[in-house]
C-alpha cells in the first residue's frame, strides 16, 4: 500500500487553479530574511536551500514565494482546509507520497513543525509547476457542515 498524502482546497481556489494542485511561489531555494517572522531557533540555515524553503511554506510563505504546497498525513486536517474552517465546500485531492522522489519532488516532514497538530508534509517543487497528474491517487468533494 503506497504512503499517501492529503491536500484539502476550497473549490474558488481549485477553480482558479483549473483543478491542478499549484504552489503560490516560484523559488523552489529560499534563505531567511531578517523580516520579524523568522526566529533564531535553528529551523533556519543560512543558506539557499529547499528546506527553508518548506520551512517558509509553514510559517509564512508570502515574503519568501517558495514552490511549495503542503499537504497533510492526515484526511481531517485536509478537509478542515478544503472547507475553510468548515464554511464553505471544497476537495480533497490524495497524493502518492511514494513516487514524489521520482518526478522530483522533495517532501519535508519536520520533527519540529511550526503546527504540529497539522501533520504537515511540504512539497518542494523543483521544475514542476504543479502536482503531476500521475501522483494524484484521486480526488473528491467534501461538504461543509454549513
Amino acid at each position: 500500500m503506497s504512503k499517501l498524502l492529503y491536500h484539502g482546497v476550497n473549490k474558488t481556489m481549485d477553480a482558479k487553479n483549473q483543478g491542478e494542485i499549484r504552489p503560490k511561489g516560484s523559488t523552489s531555494k529560499v534563505s531567511p530574511m531578517r523580516d520579524g517572522k523568522i526566529r533564531r531557533d535553528g529551523k533556519f540555515t543560512r543558506e539557499y536551500s529547499e528546506a527553508n524553503a518548506a520551512r517558509a511554506q509553514q510559517i509564512d510563505g508570502s515574503p519568501y514565494d517558495p514552490r511549495a504546497i503542503s499537504t497533510s498525513t492526515s484526511e481531517a486536517i485536509a478537509k478542515r482546509f478544503a472547507t475553510s474552517g468548515n464554511t464553505e465546500d471544497g476537495f480533497i485531492y490524495v497524493i502518492d507520497a511514494d513516487r514524489l522522489e521520482a518526478e522530483g519532488i522533495q517532501s519535508f516532514k519536520f520533527a519540529n513543525p511550526e503546527h504540529p497538530h497539522e501533520q504537515e508534509v511540504t512539497l518542494v517543487l523543483q521544475s514542476h509547476s504543479c502536482i503531476p497528474s500521475a501522483l494524484i491517487v484521486k480526488k473528491y468533494e467534501v461538504k461543509s457542515d454549513w
